[in-house]
């Protein structure tokens, strides 16, 4: 075996019993990043950092369950992050392959243009920054903006395909205005092919008034999906997103899947239970889904919902997903 060893090493090739076999990993425990603990240090980098020096003034969140498996971001699929930009400051153009969205927290107004499309950022609103799209923000407010940003970095990591280009904006593709996506149209012969939603901002004004008129689950639960208004689907092609409301006191319905997930309290308080850890959360805290784990939640205020980012529509594409409701 020593000579036949030898043999194969020299031809590049190896024998597959020689590995030891790989037990599957144990599941992911949650990871949640409190709000009055990351402002603070939002306040620090702005200090520290200013937007000459930085593309982007950005916290990466590092889940240490991640970091651990030899990867970086908060969920195996997805790079969740913090960003500040404030007043009078702008963020310069630029575009990559990787799929983004914004999901504000803070501010009174900042903007982030897309493709040209200006797109206001106020508490609770949603903007995409699709792959390959020129994206820019401005904050021309009196006070900070902070948003978090959620990418496929990961998959564009192990794809080889992460490509990154500097300003200025050219070959923009002019999107449809916002008008046009209203009381469940859309644009019946688009000027462009869009593999991702080219609605580009979801405000929360309209987010919350669709919350609040949906019918809720038997547990209690109303849930909503952001989609893209010309298919129907997913917003982006990686990546999913979903507006969760709890009642007070109800436990959602337990359910796990293997696809993963970062929740953002958007308001209210209440606790979720993630496999043997419970979670306790309160506004624009950020925690993980892992997949695997049994996953329920409880509102412990009298309103309360979560902002749910997930890698699912990634793994529906690939035919993968698997979801699994309790007994």
């Amino acid at each position: 075996m020593t000579d036949l060893r030898a043999k194969f090493a020299a031809s590049n090739v190896m024998a597959m019993w020689d590995q030891e076999l790989r037990p599957n990993r144990p599941h992911m425990p949650s990871h949640i990043w409190h709000w009055p603990a990351m402002s603070p240090l939002l306040d620090d980098a702005a200090g520290a950092v200013n937007m000459h020096d930085a593309e982007r003034r950005v916290l990466i969140l590092n889940n240490p369950g991640v970091v651990g498996a030899g990867g970086q971001g908060a969920a195996p699929n997805l790079s969740v992050n913090l960003q500040i930009l404030m007043p009078g400051e702008r963020a310069r153009p630029h575009r990559h392959t990787m799929h983004a969205l914004r999901f504000v927290l803070e501010g009174k107004g900042a903007t982030t243009t897309v493709e040209g499309k200006v797109c206001p950022m106020l508490p609770g609103d949603l903007v995409l920054t699709p792959g390959m799209t020129w994206h820019e923000h401005a904050n021309d407010t009196k006070e900070r903006s902070v948003w978090v940003d959620a990418l496929d970095v990961p998959v564009h990591g192990y794809l080889d395909n992460r490509v990154f280009e500097p300003g200025p904006s050219h070959d923009l593709r002019e999107p449809p205005p916002d008008s046009v996506f209203t009381a469940g149209m859309a644009p019946d012969k688009p000027a462009a092919n869009w593999s991702y939603s080219p609605k580009f901002r979801y405000p929360w004004s309209e987010a919350a008034k669709a919350l609040e008129a949906t019918h809720a689950d038997a547990d209690g639960a109303r849930r909503l999906r952001y989609t893209n208004p010309m298919t129907g689907g997913a917003i982006l092609s990686t990546i999913d997103c979903y507006l969760l409301g709890l009642s007070k006191g109800a436990e959602t319905e337990a359910y796990r899947t293997n696809s993963n997930a970062v929740c953002v309290v958007v308001e209210g308080e209440g606790s979720s239970r993630i496999g043997d850890d419970t979670v306790e959360w309160r506004p624009k805290d950020i925690f993980t889904l892992p997949h695997g784990q049994w996953i329920s939640h409880k509102a412990s205020s009298a309103k309360a919902s979560l902002f749910q980012i997930s890698d699912r529509e990634l793994f529906r594409r690939l035919d993968f997903l698997r979801d699994e409701k309790r007994p």
